[in-house]
């Protein structure tokens, strides 16, 4: 037996397991095992999807200043290219940060999909899931097809790094329509983990993106992005320097009173 082909089994093994798992929970259903498959696969990849999602975050936020570099050293290809690299370091941001969680989504795929194929159903009748009468088979009313490619869709729509760019827009709607051909043709169980993990990156997304709301980078009056920072600072400082001429009215509306006192006290 090849390695490949140990990969394979040992994928048929984990639903196997994660379907014993559920028969004990009393909701024995190999769709269940697939979702919670997804959860621990989900579990295992997250440092490297969160580090990839801050990554795609940062690149966000420099947006603006990436652009600047591009008008500016325009004919000067080299120097554009260290001082981008330089925007990088200083910024703590990975341009291909997001390249190894898709790499090892890959096979996962793939030795799911064989390992679905041929699979050896414990309970046949357990291999429906919701309107699917059995998950090795593609659905047939396409409605898993469907939510591949809109949570696809979503996951790249919240997580893309310039909206204006026109590689990225084509590449907005090209890849969920791609993703959503395979999910109709291929096994459903392989659309249901495909679901799944959008759902998961999604609700991650949206988390990172909270939790970095003051680098969000949002459409300037021009049409491109521009960097919030936190304002609450500046404000402070604004309101102090207000409230400085103010202060100084006030002591020396104080000191012209009591000069006053001491006149009338000697008359």
């Amino acid at each position: 037996m090849g390695l490949w082909q140990s990969i394979v089994t040992g994928f048929s093994e984990l639903i196997q397991f994660c379907y014993r798992i559920t028969d004990m929970a009393g909701l024995a259903n190999y769709g269940l095992a697939i979702i919670l498959i997804t959860i621990i696969i989900k579990i295992i990849l997250y440092p490297l999807t969160h580090s990839q999602m801050k990554s795609m975050r940062g690149l966000q936020a420099i947006q603006p200043k990436l652009k600047e570099l591009q008008v500016k050293y325009r004919d000067n290809p080299e120097k554009m290219q260290a001082e981008t690299l330089k925007l990088y370091r200083e910024h703590g941001v990975n341009p291909f940060g997001g390249c190894l969680p898709l790499l090892i989504q890959m096979p996962i795929l793939i030795a799911f999909y064989q390992a679905l194929i041929n699979f050896d159903y414990v309970v046949p009748a357990h291999a429906a899931f919701l309107w699917m009468p059995n998950i090795s088979l593609p659905d047939p009313y396409y409605i898993l097809p469907i939510l591949t490619a809109v949570t696809t869709y979503l996951q790249q729509r919240i997580s893309t790094v310039d909206a204006n760019d026109p590689t990225q827009k084509t590449m907005m709607v090209v890849m969920p329509l791609f993703i959503g051909w395979i999910a109709m043709k291929f096994a459903a169980g392989l659309a249901i983990y495909w679901v799944t993990f959008n759902l998961l990156n999604i609700l991650q997304q949206l988390y990172v993106n909270y939790r970095n709301r003051p680098e969000l980078a949002v459409s300037g009056a021009a049409g491109g992005q521009v960097a919030i920072a936190d304002s609450r600072g500046v404000k402070s400082e604004d309101a102090g320097s207000d409230s400085a001429p103010e202060a100084v009215q006030e002591k020396g509306g104080n000191a012209h009173a009591k000069s006053r006192k001491k006149r009338k006290k000697r008359r």
